[in-house]
């Protein structure tokens, strides 16, 4: 194949989704029009060859691309102008490196997982089939869309469409009450985002005068850029990934987007949404090198949201709530990583987290299917005797998620944990922090899995057990569960084998070179004894929560009391959620409530008379005026005599 094509097939892979979209949506304009349920089968299949064929064309990329290693190695296309002029070039422009040559794979192979799952899951509403695929279809353009982007307002338009296609699919049950209202939250909530979004990027443009990622990397490389500017512009776009990868204080919608479909859950979760900050801060790494207390601010956010996140899992009984509040301190460490500087720590931990969550997300819809929509661990128990496949693959993701050696997530925690306390100053307390979220994320873990899969059946008959379409949801679990288990072994931590894994090496040689400056100035390089206290230290607690979990509810039998029942203080917390959103609710939602009632009180009061006074204006001047048409040609003369000579008045004044 000749290199040529590259443009082609990099514009083609996000095209490809969008295609999709539109067919899908013709299909659907078309079955409600014509009243034929068939036409809605068609869009799975579109569906899967458009995600097919982008797989294809991205291997072949990858196949033709010369070797993406080492700074400046990237492929850059400009296929149409936005506006160009003296002043500012703006181009609808495209990027392949190292850093979406990882992150498209994943996008498309989670995305692939997710419409093969979802064909059974809707299969008891296979009336939304085409809106369901043409949103699907939408939401991954959008994805890939931000994935490739060059620059900074491309960047922008794929983050405001993935907003706008989750607000579509988390709302997607319209006939309930909570989609909507949880729909409603993550679109406000995202928009608090947008807005230091654009700050930050007006800033960026301000500083540099350039928008494209390439020279805003070479301007804040070089040291070019004022720190106090730098700060600045970091904390804009923490704000902006704050509110989109779920960070205090705006966390608060992700777990209630679960009123989605659970596949949409998986897709938002693992490799695509809540991740887009992740990327966007890794995109823009070079500003966080010359913002040290930026940085250190992001760190300690990512490491309380962690803990917190973790700390909440811990008593929730609905078991998408406990993966979402998962998802958000796993998004925590990530952002811990890139406050301590170590970017590529975060973006493998984001490379390995998106598999084992989705497996673990997907397999949650199975269990939920298999007990006709019941979401309440309270009520399950038992499935692996009867689904013993089922049990084994999530098992197996929940032993990744909780940090157990040999397993992806274990080697991808162990590279935040290990940054944390090699941070100085506060690197001690950030990595014992770190720590504590393993603890609770293996506890909540053992404790999903145990309850859910094993003891006695505590569904009481309340939910007849339902069939389960055995390749459209066991084959996804078992692809993912590939990555799942190998994914972590291309980023070794040097600890075990001497050197820096293959994915530490290539994508260190695509930071740039002033990257060593942050090492020496804000990090220590740990020695070996300190770094086998910390590895220890990490196996440790993953075997301790676990172990704590297998002897609480495994051997005690322990089981969550009901909602409405007596709980301890600490219980209590972790069980509302830390009291967070009724806390905004009294501060924010209520008083705004308020004025807008107060105000749309004040509009039926004062509208009305100032719509009656200019109709009354009108109707006085009306008058006036009639009077002076009397039909006398003497007076329409004087008129015109006056006017006449107030003119050469007027123009007299201003000549002299």
């Amino acid at each position: 194949m000749r290199p040529e094509l590259i443009p082609y097939l990099l514009l083609a892979i996000p095209v490809l989704p969008l295609l999709a979209a539109i067919v899908n949506a013709l299909f659907y304009g078309a079955s409600e029009r014509f009243e034929k349920q068939g036409l809605q089968y068609w869009t799975i299949f579109v569906s899967l060859l458009a995600t097919l064929m982008a797989i294809g064309l991205y291997i072949l990329l990858i196949q033709i691309h010369p070797p993406l290693i080492g700074e400046g190695a990237v492929t850059i296309i400009a296929p149409f102008k936005w506006m160009v002029t003296s002043v500012v070039r703006f181009e609808w422009s495209l990027r392949f490196d190292a850093f979406n040559l990882v992150m498209i794979g994943v996008v498309l192979f989670v995305s692939l997982a997710v419409l093969v799952f979802s064909v059974g899951y809707l299969a008891d509403r296979k009336k939304d089939y085409a809106r369901f695929y043409a949103w699907v279809c939408f939401f991954i353009f959008s994805m890939l869309l931000l994935t490739t982007a060059a620059n900074l307002l491309v960047f922008f338009i794929g983050w405001e469409l993935v907003g706008v296609s989750s607000y579509k699919l988390i709302s997607f049950y319209m006939e309930k009450e909570d989609a909507q209202r949880s729909g409603i939250k993550a679109f406000i909530l995202n928009r608090i985002g947008d807005a230091a979004f654009l700050v930050a990027m007006f800033a960026i443009f301000r500083v540099t005068g350039t928008a494209d990622f390439r020279e805003i990397t070479f301007l804040f490389s070089k040291g070019s850029i004022a720190a106090a500017n730098a700060n600045f512009i970091g904390l804009m776009i923490f704000i902006a990934v704050a509110a989109k990868s779920a960070q205090i204080p705006l966390y608060t919608w992700l777990p209630d987007a679960m009123t989605g479909p659970t596949p949409v859950s998986a897709l938002i979760h693992a490799a695509t949404m809540v991740t887009a900050g992740i990327f966007l801060m890794l995109r823009l790494e070079p500003i966080f090198l010359v913002a040290p207390e930026a940085s250190q601010i992001v760190a300690w956010m990512g490491a309380l949201t962690s803990l917190v996140a973790a700390f909440i899992a811990v008593s929730q009984t609905d078991i998408k709530k406990v993966l979402a509040f998962s998802t958000v301190s796993q998004l925590g460490l990530m952002v811990l990583a890139v406050g301590t500087g170590s970017y590529v720590a975060a973006f493998f931990h984001l490379f390995t987290h998106a598999f084992f969550k989705a497996m673990l997300f997907l397999g949650a819809g199975a269990v939920i299917v298999y007990r006709h929509h019941e979401q309440n661990i309270r009520h399950m128990g038992g499935i692996a005797r009867k689904r013993p496949v089922l049990a084994l693959l999530f098992w197996l993701a929940l032993f990744a998620l909780a940090g157990l050696p040999g397993l992806s997530g274990f080697f991808s925690k162990d590279h935040i944990i290990t940054a944390a306390f090699s941070l100085q100053g506060c690197g001690p307390t950030l990595g014992t922090i770190a720590l504590l979220a393993s603890l609770l994320t293996a506890f909540y873990s053992f404790r999903l899995g145990i309850l859910v899969f094993h003891g006695k059946d505590r569904a009481h008959g309340m939910h007849p057990e339902t069939n389960l379409p055995s390749v459209s949801f066991y084959l996804p679990l078992v692809l993912l569960s590939i990555p799942t288990v190998v994914a972590g072994y291309v980023g070794i931590p040097a600890f075990f084998t001497g050197y820096e894994g293959i994915f530490f090496e290539r994508l260190g040689m695509n930071l740039p070179a002033s990257t060593s400056d942050f090492f020496v100035l804000f990090r220590t390089k740990l020695d070996h004894s300190a770094e086998t206290w910390v590895v220890g230290a990490s196996i440790a607690v993953a075997v301790l929560g676990a172990l704590a979990a297998i002897i609480y509810y495994g051997i005690m039998r322990r089981y969550p009391v009901a909602e409405g029942a007596f709980h301890r203080t600490l219980s209590r917390l972790s069980l509302n959620k830390l009291y967070i959103d009724e806390i905004y609710q009294a501060i924010f939602v209520t008083p705004y409530k308020k004025i807008g009632e107060k105000i749309a009180s004040w509009d039926f009061k004062i509208l009305p008379i100032i719509s009656d006074g200019i109709g009354a204006t009108a109707q006085i001047l009306a008058g006036v005026i009639a009077r002076l048409q009397n039909g006398s040609l003497a007076h329409y003369a004087a008129y015109t005599l006056a006017g006449v000579m107030l003119l050469i008045f007027i123009a007299m004044g201003t000549l002299t």
